[in-house]
């Protein structure tokens, strides 16, 4: 994406950090569900504001975080899906940050190219997989760069092994993390994003995108953190019988013939083992809201928190045994696609709203809070309206979320509005269509009942509108012929 780039603008921006988590599901945070103890993010989201129709462009990392990072749909940005790259001629939102003379920093879990080298899981080497761009020398418009990823490799891992830790490259395994506090990613993918506050002079304004790997899977906490939920209640997961229920065959085969590299496979785990793993997924969550609050203190140290706009959300859900699945993969069930998105800080009034929001929406909203005008090019809708309580129509009423995998013969498109969801398939006859008023559990599949055929011609002309609307409207035109 190309955008015009003239001159520096020198003015008194407010500082933006952006947090994400990884694989967290909507419904996970203290301020939606008591279970969680979140109290930083609970205070937080008594002061800004909550959008609770949040969802991801794609259910997987790679295409979801580029879109977070763009403003652009993954079909787009080359970032299409996990083993990809985002196209190093994107404009990110760094790129245009630098006009506004901001210090871009990122800390964590980047994920915008391959993990892995090849097709046999070769892990990929450091300095190629966190290489600067050639046109600019810089990672996609960061000043500076701590990137680690679920594998760990990367500057954590260096850090560690300083410290006599020799943590083996991989996800590693479920259960209880024995690492001390301070040497877990968690802990250090905090301390890290602190010390760059703290050493920053604010002569121009921070940009920070600190990125959490966890509560990613492994499901594996630290007991200070895991032991917080050892009398919590867990709810039973949606049954696994739902599953298959007017479900597509090949989906209902998922596995056999490789449709997904690894997660997303019916499980064979006990309900015990699922509400072991539950916990320990809020657990990671508890951590990650500790590390938020020292963020914030370092804010509060250096006289920046007032100046501040702090924007939390996640890349995509976690199906946590629910339909019997695990971790993620090509179902569009709404413990996937729906994500949290809360915005805090300077300019941003206190409110909650269901309007249908998309991650790409993320980058046009941050731009307009700094007073930006939103380059042509970027397909998000800003959020401004919203969250300063200025009464005016949205343009979008639905989202669109992509499974693109042609390569493991799979494409899934997904239209979903507040009440409906339809979910069509390359070149099937068959499709999913819920409505999610009478059926919140996705169990029944609507798309081949005649009393719903109306309906669904009608969604299926709203959505070839929405397509259309996805396709990439760069290069732009400068002539008239």
């Amino acid at each position: 994406m190309k955008v015009c780039l003239k001159e520096k603008v020198m003015y008194n921006k407010p500082n933006i950090i952006l947090i994400t988590a990884d694989q967290l599901r909507a419904d996970t945070v203290g301020y939606i569900n008591k279970k969680i103890k979140t109290p930083v993010l609970d205070s937080l989201a008594d002061e800004g504001y909550i959008f609770t129709n949040s969802f991801c462009t794609s259910p997987v990392c790679t295409p979801s975080r580029a879109a977070i990072f763009t403003g652009r749909y993954p079909m787009n940005t080359g970032a299409w899906n996990i083993g990809t790259c985002l196209d190093e001629n994107e404009t990110t939102l760094a790129d245009i940050l630098k006009v506004y003379n901001y210090y871009n920093v990122a800390v964590g879990k980047m994920h915008l190219r391959p993990q892995l080298k090849d097709f046999n899981n070769n892990f990929e080497d450091v300095d190629f997989r966190d290489r600067n761009r050639i046109k600019d020398n810089t990672y996609y418009g960061f000043d500076k760069t701590f990137i680690t990823e679920d594998d760990k490799q990367g500057k954590y891992l260096d850090y560690i092994k300083t410290k006599g830790y020799d943590l083996a490259i991989g996800k590693g395994e479920n259960g209880i993390n024995s690492l001390p506090e301070d040497m877990n990613q968690t802990y250090w993918i905090g301390k890290k994003s602190c010390e760059e506050i703290i050493n920053h002079d604010f002569k121009s304004p921070l940009f920070m995108w600190t990125s959490f790997v966890d509560p990613h899977h492994p499901f594996d906490p630290i007991e200070k953190f895991a032991s917080l939920y050892e009398n919590t209640i867990i709810d039973k997961p949606i049954s696994k019988n739902f599953l298959c229920k007017g479900r597509p065959e090949h989906l209902q085969k998922q596995g056999k013939n490789g449709y997904w590299p690894g997660g997303g496979e019916q499980h064979n785990f006990s309900d015990e083992k699922i509400e072991e793993f539950t916990k320990y997924y809020y657990a990671m969550i508890s951590f990650i809201d500790q590390e938020i609050g020292k963020i914030l203190k370092a804010l509060e140290e250096k006289k920046q928190l007032d100046n501040t706009i702090i924007i939390f959300t996640s890349d995509h859900g976690e199906y946590m045994g629910d339909y019997g699945l695990l971790q993620k993969g090509p179902f569009m069930y709404d413990n996937l696609i729906k994500v949290p998105l809360l915005i805090w800080g300077k300019g941003v009034s206190k409110g909650i709203s269901d309007t249908i929001v998309e991650n790409i929406d993320i980058v046009p909203t941050i731009l307009e809070l700094i007073g930006s005008n939103i380059p042509y090019g970027i397909q998000g809708e800003s959020l401004n309206t919203l969250i300063k309580n200025i009464s005016s129509a949205r343009k979008k009423s639905s989202a669109v979320i992509t499974y693109d995998a042609r390569d493991r013969g799979i494409m899934i498109k997904t239209y979903r509005d507040k009440r409906y969801k339809l979910n069509l398939f390359l070149n099937e006859s068959y499709g999913e269509l819920y409505d999610l008023k009478n059926d919140p559990l996705e169990k029944e599949n609507l798309f081949f009942n005649e009393n719903f055929k109306e309906l669904k011609s009608d969604l299926l002309l709203k959505f070839c509108y929405r397509m259309m609307e996805c396709s990439d409207p760069l290069s732009e035109r400068t002539a008239n012929w």
